[in-house]
């Protein structure tokens, strides 16, 4: 008998459905890939109004060594940065109920604004609650 005999030609079959089945699968991973780069681009980080400008240069030498220091402490000083699990934002780590109920927030999402912008935001926070109440290990 010759060695083209023992071959089943199911067995052919099977292993050309499953080198086509292993062919999309990876050409649906390619696809989700390309998808999820484009969702999760970083965004680009806002430019600092002219008004988060003026409240930073009028803000204290004190307070702005705290506002360095603290996001160091928080972040590394990344304002595009989540932890927690995605539950604290920016370079402070804030939650996102407290950036947007905080004193001279903007609104939105801290990691999408600038440094300066999150800086102003601590800073009036913390006038108006304390550093330890949002940064008990940090500010």
């Amino acid at each position: 008998m010759t060695e083209h005999a023992h071959r089943h030609p199911a067995a052919s079959e099977h292993k050309r459905t499953f080198v086509r089945l292993v062919i999309v699968f990876a050409m649906v991973l390619a696809a989700a890939a390309i998808v999820a780069a484009t969702l999760e681009a970083p965004p680009a980080v806002g430019q600092v109004s002219d008004r988060y400008e003026r409240l930073w240069d009028n803000l204290s030498d004190r307070n702005k060594r705290w506002a360095r220091r603290t996001s160091r402490c928080e972040s590394g000083g990344n304002p595009r940065i989540h932890g927690g699990g995605g539950t604290y934002h920016g370079a402070f780590q804030f939650h996102l109920s407290t950036w947007r109920n905080a004193p001279k927030s903007p609104g939105g999402d801290p990691h999408r604004k600038g440094w300066r912008t999150q800086a102003v935001v601590a800073v009036y926070l913390k006038k108006q609650d304390g550093a330890k109440t949002h940064w008990p290990h940090c500010g």
